[in-house]
């Protein structure tokens, strides 16, 4: 991970945090990412472990700050601010490092039902903010760590057969000149042929896992991009893969 001096830091937006870490100068102890209410909005909320419950609720003990200003005050959070909503830390001291917290409920927390056609259906958590790529017409949903693009193509006078035969060609003749092939998969059923396979990107912030996936039922194809930064998620992306299909 790349270490940043504080101001070209990565603009995620803004950062709701106590008074008693912006103003008091408390370390932060607890934070966790949710669902933005705003786009300028990171989703981020930071304590320092000492507020109460009455004391969060008001909104006075609340400031808004720019994760430059944060940063000057406490660097060790610098990694943690990359990570997708949903991401809750804790630690026991100033010093102590940072833990993941697994048992925090945040709102937006549970799985739903995407229609993505009359046809398709996936599941996703609504953690994962949705939006369309205007200049690729894909649907792109993301918490910021984890991602997944979307496309759904009509191969008329194709078979089933033809297509899944051409997507594993394409599997395995790609160049590897740049990214070579870590996994290649096969998940078909009898209603939907899968086949993939895994790579590793990087842009100037960190390096992710890509699994690039294709679906088809009948002449219809749908493709698929899962992007994740941890190991830890390879089990969420294949999960969520598997989960494309007609209802």
């Amino acid at each position: 991970m790349k270490n940043y001096i504080f101001d070209d830091f990565p603009r995620i937006g803004y950062l709701l945090v106590s008074r008693m870490v912006a103003d008091q100068k408390k370390k932060p102890k607890f934070m966790y990412r949710e669902k933005r209410t705003k786009p300028e909005d990171s989703g981020w909320r930071i304590f320092s472990g000492e507020e109460s419950d009455d004391y969060v609720n008001n909104p006075e003990n609340i400031a808004i700050s720019s994760p430059s200003t944060i940063l000057k005050q406490d660097a060790s959070i610098a990694n943690l601010l990359l990570k997708g909503v949903g991401s809750v830390y804790e630690r026991v001291s100033d010093t102590a490092e940072w833990r993941k917290v697994h048992d925090f409920g945040l709102k937006d927390d549970f799985m739903v039902r995407h229609e993505l056609t009359d046809r398709w259906r996936f599941s996703i958590n609504n953690l994962f903010e949705r939006r369309l790529e205007k200049e690729t017409g894909s649907l792109l949903y993301t918490t910021g760590d984890k991602s997944v693009r979307l496309s759904v193509w009509n191969d008329k006078g194709k078979t089933k057969d033809i297509i899944y035969k051409r997507c594993i060609e394409r599997v395995n003749t790609r160049d590897e000149s740049r990214n070579k092939t870590l996994e290649k998969y096969d998940f078909s059923d009898d209603k939907v042929f899968r086949t993939g396979y895994r790579i590793k990107e990087s842009d100037s912030h960190r390096e992710y896992n890509v699994i690039y996936a294709s679906s088809i039922i009948n002449e219809e194809l749908l493709q698929a991009a899962l992007y994740f930064d941890s190991e830890e998620d390879m089990q969420w992306a294949i999960g969520t893969w598997q989960s494309m299909t007609i209802d």
